[in-house]
């Protein structure tokens, strides 16, 4: 699922030896799938669907232990969530490999603006349930925190990557007037997965095959509920913060998405990468002040 191919400089012997490797992989998932379709699927799932650990920082473990802890249920699946402050929600939707509490930088300033803060881990990441996840059950989980009768409110969202792509489906699905806040979001997302398949030699027909799985599982359609194309369907006021020279999911997107849409605008960062935007100061101030305004 991740999706650092993008923009990759490589030297001439990396980019050979690459693509040896690239041409091992399809070669024997091809030969595996002849044999054997359904070990095919299922361990092309175990290696790109299946999240990496995320270790938490001690700072992230003592915000942990002073939030409300609760749960919820999505495609059952227990998703572990925590509430921080009283007041109207903002919700901060992770990325692929994080968890919630990647975002804690937000938490405070929200709080002293008379918001509180809901994070949460998706399916498969941190301690929810679940091995592997996907695009769908980001969309999902976001979904039920939206429209849960917890006694919650959510007001706003904060996400990032495929958090953020994940805020674009559920926001287009529930018709909701929320404001967003999209950091490094990867709204060609279905572009993006097609080429880190292609690029790492996973063969056309088996990933199509296993999304096609995942589609009809979770009710979704690759292409129809690809970000990009969902924008037109979305009124809410929509912050866009990517930097310049993004590693991971290519800035150019977003430029051109903000000047394709009114409701859409564009913070650029310079040299803060894909995860360190997270945390950079004047970016949390950035984002919170778009929040501020609604108060007015």
């Amino acid at each position: 699922m991740t999706t650092r191919i993008l923009h990759q400089k490589c030297i001439s012997t990396n980019v050979r030896l690459s693509q040896i490797r690239q041409k091992a992989i399809h070669g024997f998932l091809d030969l595996l799938w002849n044999v054997t379709p359904t070990l095919t699927k299922l361990l092309v799932k175990k290696v790109f669907f299946t999240p990496s650990t995320y270790k938490i920082t001690p700072v992230e473990k003592q915000y942990l232990e002073n939030g409300e802890s609760f749960q919820l249920s999505v495609n059952d699946k227990t998703v572990q969530c925590w509430k921080w402050g009283s007041g109207p929600s903002i919700l901060l939707a992770h990325g692929w490999n994080g968890r919630g509490i990647q975002l804690h930088h937000f938490i405070e300033p929200l709080m002293r603006r008379g918001y509180s803060v809901i994070g949460y881990d998706a399916p498969g990441h941190g301690v929810s349930q679940g091995k592997t996840s996907s695009y769908f059950e980001f969309t999902d989980t976001i979904r039920t925190l939206l429209t849960s009768s917890n006694g919650y409110k959510v007001q706003g969202v904060i996400a990032h990557s495929l958090g953020a792509s994940a805020t674009v489906n559920s926001i287009a699905k529930e018709n909701q007037p929320l404001e967003a806040v999209l950091v490094a979001p990867a709204l060609r997302f279905a572009e993006v997965l097609t080429c880190f398949f292609d690029h790492v030699g996973v063969p056309t027909h088996i990933y199509q095959e296993l999304i096609e799985e995942y589609e009809n599982q979770f009710g979704y359609d690759m292409q129809r509920d690809n970000p990009a194309n969902l924008f037109k369907e979305i009124n809410s006021e929509i912050l866009i913060v990517h930097d310049l020279h993004d590693p991971t999911i290519p800035y150019i997107d977003s430029k051109e998405l903000s000047n394709e849409f009114q409701n859409i605008s564009l913070h650029t960062t310079k040299g803060l990468g894909h995860k360190r935007i997270l945390t950079e100061e004047s970016v949390v101030d950035a984002i919170v002040n778009h929040f501020r305004k609604m108060e007015g």
